[in-house]
This record gives structure tokens, C-alpha cells and sequence, in this order.
């Protein structure tokens, strides 16, 4: 491959640190990311790595579900342009984790959550859907009461 060594064991270290294993397609994958530099598409990285492997490359299925994965755990990070279509760069910053809100809708009260359990959820809810939870903020309501009892 033909990645910068030093930058790839980096990478590799911080994708077994978020807890993903170091599968041969994730090998390939991370070699194909550095290679096609910062701010490159989905298709780029699988033209690349096509490249790379002498014109077989994994389906751009199994590149966009890993894709996911190295973006929810925060190895990556996807930006959106004007065009709407979604870049890659290797993520600098470490978050602590997604931070998420509950607004009262009648007071606007802010009540931090530290509940793993909605966080776990939403996070999946949105990497199923191509995205990243870095922040949200959910309004709530008090229950209205049940009439006729």
C-alpha cells in the first residue's frame, strides 16, 4: 500500500481504540483514506482503493457501511457541502461523546441527559441514516391526564 506508514498505524490505533476491529477491508479502507487525502467523497475512496488493488476494490456498499462505522466512532468526520455531497477527513479533535438535551417546552428548563441507553439509540437511529450524533436537543411536555377516570 502505499500510505504513509507512520499515519497509518495512527489510524489504526485510534479506529482499535474507538473499539472497531482491524478487519483486511478496514486495512484497505484506511490505507484508501489517507491515500485519496482530506475532504474526499465515498466514490473517490473506492476509486482509489480500485487503484490500490489492481482494479478489484469491495462493493461500495460494504466502503459506505464502514464508512459509517469509522464516523460514528468518531475516526472520521463527514461534511456536507453545498453540493450535498458527503466528504471525508480524518477526524483531530476527541469529543467526549454525543451531548444531548431535554427542553421544557413550557419553562425551556435545559435538562442535560447522561442516560446511555438514549444516547446508544439515538446514535444508531442516525448512523443508520448515513449521520453522526454530535448534539441534539429533544423538547418534552408534561403528560396530559388521562380523562374519564
Amino acid at each position: 500500500m502505499e500510505a504513509n506508514p507512520r499515519q497509518f498505524h495512527l489510524l489504526e490505533e485510534r479506529c482499535q481504540h474507538a473499539g472497531l476491529k482491524i478487519t483486511d477491508l478496514r486495512r484497505v479502507l484506511l490505507h484508501g483514506i489517507l491515500k485519496a487525502g482530506q475532504g474526499a467523497t465515498a466514490v473517490g475512496i473506492w476509486k482509489t482503493m480500485a487503484v490500490m488493488v489492481d482494479g478489484h476494490p469491495p462493493s461500495q456498499g460494504s466502503i459506505q457501511r464502514n464508512l459509517n462505522l469509522l464516523v460514528e466512532h468518531d475516526v472520521l468526520r463527514r461534511d456536507v457541502g453545498a453540493d450535498r455531497i458527503w466528504r471525508y477527513r480524518i477526524s483531530t479533535e476527541r469529543r467526549a461523546g454525543p451531548t444531548i438535551t431535554f427542553v421544557e417546552a413550557g419553562t425551556g428548563r435545559k435538562i442535560p441527559c447522561d442516560a446511555g441507553a438514549i444516547t446508544t439509540v439515538l446514535s444508531q437511529f442516525m448512523a443508520e441514516r448515513g449521520m453522526a450524533l454530535q448534539e441534539a436537543s429533544i423538547i418534552v411536555a408534561p403528560m396530559a391526564e388521562p380523562s374519564g377516570l
